[in-house]
């Protein structure tokens, strides 16, 4: 897909941060049963599998479509149901951990057909106030290939890596990188650390009690004097961006951005949620989040269900877990990337 991208005339505010039920928390810091909105055209489907039942995470195969016209002239795009970063709960100036990475995975099994303009981008949204309609418009969306221009939303700001040719697209401007080029049979990775700043004051933030009969879900639990626990949430206006950091994994190998690009919406601020968007005919692959991520590193599978879970510091700034999952090649320490977002 090439040139710019085309979605509407004048950018819309974006969404405040939500607040989230104890249940909600726990599906969020532990990447289970995360749903997509429904996608804009009947010619393709988001299904369950054997696999996907098995699966303690977050598991879809996303199933090609026929190369008919409906599917060959146009592009869709469809966003969780929950976010994978919840600001007022998971900012690190918030919970007080070091650092709160998100992370998630395409497995592709097709990339079209031969002769037809076909491609997946997969990544990360920070969702407009217009995203719930678009979501409800029977059409959703569904969008002109040709008016799409560059792998972006409709429903707001996004962070996409692109299979056309492995760039990285900040809502539809691609990042100064090198090409991340994956084909049929690998597993592409886009993830996200949000770090804290010891140089920036701790969030203020209040005390929640939670249902007391709901699962443990955010690391920031604490304890009140009736023995009560609480989670540490902020208030919107309270909220301060933080450092990030952003990175690409190819079959669980780390890819390091070389420079920077003004992505100034994934900053700590607002909710982030996964996002798909699909260009054309044939398209497939596996929705991986949560427990369900394929790659971890050296730890392999077991390392990657630890990140799943998040970090387990309790405060005082805790190294994170998270710092062992990813292994570059040859060896050493995950990095995390070096796409640093400034604040």
């Amino acid at each position: 897909m090439q040139g710019e991208a085309s979605t509407s005339s004048a950018p819309k505010a974006i969404a405040t941060p939500s607040t989230y039920a104890d249940s909600e928390r726990y599906f969020i810091s532990s990447g289970k049963q995360f749903q997509f909105h429904k996608i804009p055209t009947t010619n393709y489907r988001l299904a369950q599998t054997a696999e996907s039942i098995k699966t303690k995470g977050t598991l879809w195969q996303l199933n090609p479509s026929a190369a008919d016209d409906s599917t060959t002239n146009t592009t869709w795009d469809v966003y969780s149901n929950l976010p994978i970063f919840a600001a007022r709960y998971d900012s690190p100036l918030v919970s007080g951990v070091d650092s709160k990475t998100i992370y998630w995975e395409f497995e592709i099994t097709s990339l079209g057909y031969e002769g037809k303009d076909a491609s997946i981008a997969f990544g990360f949204l920070v969702k407009d106030t217009g995203s719930e309609t678009v979501a409800a418009n029977p059409t959703g969306s569904l969008r002109n290939h040709e008016l799409a221009g560059a792998p972006t939303s409709l429903s707001g700001p996004s962070l996409l890596w692109n299979s056309t040719d492995g760039g990285v697209y900040f809502n539809g401007t691609k990042i100064s990188t090198e090409g991340y080029t994956a084909n049929v049979g690998d597993t592409v990775g886009l993830g996200i650390t949000f770090q804290f700043d010891p140089a920036v004051p701790m969030v203020q933030t209040r005390d929640v009690n939670d249902n007391p009969n709901a699962k443990s879900s955010k690391f920031s639990k604490a304890v009140d004097s009736r023995g009560n626990k609480t989670t540490r949430i902020a208030e919107v206006a309270d909220l301060v961006a933080c450092p990030t950091k952003t990175f690409v994994t190819i079959n669980g190998e780390e890819k390091e951005f070389e420079g920077d690009g003004a992505r100034e919406f994934f900053r700590g601020l607002t909710d982030v949620f996964p996002v798909l968007v699909v260009s054309g005919p044939g398209v497939g692959g596996k929705v991986r989040i949560g427990e369900a991520v394929k790659f971890g590193g050296d730890g392999g599978v077991a390392d990657a269900q630890l990140a799943a879970k998040g970090n387990a510091a309790k405060g005082n700034f805790k190294k994170s877990k998270w710092s062992k999952i990813f292994k570059p090649a040859g060896g050493g320490g995950w990095t995390g990337g070096v796409g640093v977002l400034g604040t």
